[in-house]
């Protein structure tokens, strides 16, 4: 699951600097600007954003504070990380319910310049969560055995 979160956020990126790129080549250089591109690269931004947490989650380098780590003993400090863990996964899960609610309200919705239904911008805070939440299930679950998660990243 890492590598493909890992490649569909490359792809994503990629797609978002060529159409940034194609968006200033158009404007300043063939002056005539491309109507959707702005858009575009915002909903890719969206979907870079809410992935990109998740994969920030599964490695762990969200940002945090660290003194319990230096003041706990580990014991200690693998109840806190697990206690947190939980709380997260309680909060993500009312972002996924309410994610799914929105979707319903905005699919009838059109983006102005792609004619896209606002359904799919939207997708991402849903899709993202659940991508979050089970990284921090497989957080929590590495902390409850005791195990630590590889934190190198593997495209």
């Amino acid at each position: 699951m890492d590598r493909c979160v890992n490649w569909f956020l490359a792809i994503l990126m990629a797609a978002m600097v060529v159409i940034i790129a194609a968006q200033v080549w158009y404007r300043f250089v063939l002056n005539d600007p491309l109507s959707w591109s702005e858009e575009a690269g915002r909903y890719l931004f969206v979907w870079i954003s809410f992935v990109g947490a998740a994969a920030g989650v599964r490695y762990q380098i969200h940002l945090g504070i660290d003194l319990m780590d230096k003041l706990l003993p580990p014991d200690a400090y693998r109840v806190v990380v697990i206690v947190v863990n939980l709380l997260i996964q309680i909060f993500l899960l009312v972002i996924i319910y309410w994610g799914f609610k929105i979707l319903g309200i905005v699919q009838f919705q059109e983006s102005p310049s792609m004619h896209l239904s606002m359904r799919y911008p939207y997708m991402a805070v849903p899709v993202g969560s659940i991508l979050m939440l089970i990284n921090s299930l497989r957080v929590t679950v590495a902390a409850i055995r005791n195990e630590t998660l590889d934190k190198e990243v593997r495209v």
